[in-house]
């Protein structure tokens, strides 16, 4: 039996639930499923007990909860956590039944989350992040296995410590890349971001740009996917979009489930990853890059080194956080012809490297072994 812990993401959260899960109960593993947020939604079957705490709800409280239910388990082998402040679980098992296999899944940087977001003075934020190393080092030891989710995330601090160190990145499953999608629609400049909404990912960015993309292509749209970061920039959103007369031209949708996406991104014709260069997206590779490449859309990208890793020639680059350099990239994505060769290099760098089921092999190795 396995314990899979989350105490931020959602329930039927992309990698956990849709990837991770569903891999453990097809090769027939039991899996309790422990989440902590204000989608209640349950997703128990014949082979998940799942159990929803309030978000509400405390971290110590909701380790000491999960620690209770957890010891009461006699066939627990293996116990995984996809945050950093439920590391002290893994202290409190370890020191109660050592023989149970922890696994700590890094989904990002959180030094590069910390320096991207926190509004702390520099001072004061350099020493917020170290102390959360030494917290984090503190805790390492009870940690058997790490994965992490891009390869980025500083390996080399995690080897340090010694335990086992996994890259697992989240790629899209070819149940979804293998169906036959339009290349292009009869409109040719339909243009798709999904996502976080916040300045970090230079949505502002993207919205400006659309002015010169509309007066270059009149028929133009822009639809945006995703919840935003914070109030006051939704408002900002909101603010430009009327202002610069684009309110016929740009949607916003609330965030879509895992399984509803595929069906948003097929209808449009442009993909475009407008992040804005800072210690976040420095380090990341955003999910959504093997997402567009897989429905065949053509790609507009923001030059950073997450991304180049993976494409290269076969994507519209712009420089982070320029308006014109941006609308110029959508602009020529729009207005070139002959992309079903770059589109089928896409396609075949998913079926061939960037899925999910090469990936899923290596997560479900270590479940396998000590």
């Amino acid at each position: 039996m396995i314990s899979i812990i989350s105490s931020s993401h959602y329930p039927d959260d992309e990698r956990i639930f849709h990837k991770q899960i569903q891999a453990l109960i097809t090769t027939g593993y039991f899996v309790y499923y422990f989440t902590r947020s204000d989608q209640n939604k349950n997703l128990s079957s014949s082979y998940i007990k799942h159990q929803n705490f309030s978000s509400n709800v405390d971290i110590s409280d909701y380790i000491k909860s999960i620690y209770n239910i957890i010891t009461a388990i006699p066939k627990i082998r293996y116990i995984q956590i996809h945050e950093t402040e439920l590391l002290p679980l893994f202290k409190l098992i370890k020191q109660k039944e050592n023989s149970v296999v922890t696994i700590y899944d890094v989904h990002e940087n959180m030094e590069a989350l910390y320096r991207t977001f926190s509004n702390r003075i520099k001072p004061i934020k350099e020493i917020a992040i170290k102390i959360r190393k030494i917290q984090e080092k503190r805790y390492l030891k009870y940690v058997d296995k790490t994965i992490l989710a891009n390869p980025p995330i500083s390996k080399r601090y995690y080897l340090q410590y010694g335990d086992q160190t996994n890259i697992i990145e989240n790629f899209p499953e070819l149940k979804f890349i293998q169906r036959k999608y339009k290349s292009n629609n009869d409109n040719n400049t339909k243009i798709i971001y999904h996502g976080h909404l916040g300045p970090e990912r230079g949505i502002d960015v993207l919205v400006m740009a659309m002015v010169d993309v509309i007066n270059f292509f009149p028929e133009a749209s822009l639809t945006l996917i995703g919840t935003f970061r914070t109030t006051h920039f939704k408002d900002k959103i909101h603010y430009l979009i009327n202002e610069l007369g684009l309110s016929n031209s740009v949607q916003i949708l609330d965030q879509i489930s895992y399984t509803e996406i595929w069906s948003i991104l097929k209808i449009h014709s442009i993909g475009v990853i407008p992040f804005v260069e800072n210690h976040l997206t420095k380090e990341n590779t955003p999910t959504k890059l093997f997402e567009m490449m897989s429905v065949g859309l053509k790609i507009v990208c923001s030059d950073l080194p997450p991304i180049r890793n993976f494409v290269n020639n076969s994507v519209y680059w712009a420089n982070p956080g320029n308006v014109l350099s941006l609308s110029k990239a959508i602009i020529n994505a729009s207005a070139s012809s002959g992309n079903e060769i770059i589109i089928e290099k896409n396609k075949q760098l998913i079926k061939e490297k960037y899925n999910w089921e090469n990936k899923k092999t290596e997560y479900l190795s270590l479940f396998n072994s000590q």
